[in-house]
């Protein structure tokens, strides 16, 4: 389990000081960023080695609203790793530890023709770092 933390801001909401349904795909791009940075596997690295992970579907189940002022917290973690596709599990608490969402997104390596790639044989190293992920679990940073 990774977690990210930070503030509502108040350009993600609404005339209501309601976070926008679309705020939360953003929050967990950039946990999954952050997070991959941390562990290194950053994804400017990995696309300076002529692969990109593009999301290939997501998945959200919306429990309650967020608002300006609270602060949030992304939690994730990898559940799937194919050495092609990968899938991550997020969950977002407010700072009560209410769950406002409930996610899931799946990616896949592919090279600059965007077709699939396996990382075993574009990046080794990268590869066994994922199956470590998936097996050990994200920790925390």
């Amino acid at each position: 389990m990774y977690e990210y933390t930070r503030s509502v801001y108040y350009y993600e909401t609404d005339k209501m000081g309601v976070v926008h349904h679309s705020n939360f795909v953003r929050w967990m791009e950039e946990a999954r960023t952050f997070c991959f940075n941390n562990i290194g596997l950053a994804y400017v690295e990995t696309e300076r080695l002529g692969l990109m992970a593009p999301m290939t579907d997501i998945r959200l189940k919306y429990k309650r609203p967020a608002r300006y002022g609270d602060t949030f917290t992304v939690r994730l973690r990898v559940t799937e790793y194919t050495g092609v596709r990968y899938r991550i599990a997020y969950t977002i608490l407010n700072q009560e530890g209410d769950i406002l969402v409930e996610a899931e997104s799946g990616q896949a390596f592919v090279g600059s023709d965007y077709k699939p790639v396996s990382l075993a044989h574009a990046a080794p190293e990268r590869h066994e770092l994922m199956k470590k992920i998936l097996q050990e679990g994200m920790g925390t940073p």
